[in-house]
């Protein structure tokens, strides 16, 4: 099975990172405004809604200030 990754952004201004497997989009950080998300997923042909799940891997800011907006609005699956 093939793997590929994305990177959607990355620094101060919002961190993210798709990882692709089979049928699964794992999208890692969601520090980019959900306009930003959605346009830069849009270039690779998907879009939040695909996401299969949201992996955080720290509170700061910049890894988790699109995080709330993505899950309302396209509700992906969620576990604590």
């Amino acid at each position: 099975m093939t793997m590929r990754f994305a990177s959607l952004g990355s620094g101060s201004r919002g961190n993210a990172v798709l990882v692709n497997f089979g049928s699964t989009l794992l999208m890692v950080d969601c520090g980019l405004s959900l306009r930003a998300a959605e346009t830069r997923m849009g270039m690779l042909d998907c879009a939040p809604a695909d996401v299969s799940a949201l992996l955080v891997t720290h509170e700061h800011s910049d890894h988790i200030q699109g995080v709330a907006t993505l899950a309302f609005a396209h509700q992906p699956p969620a576990q604590r």
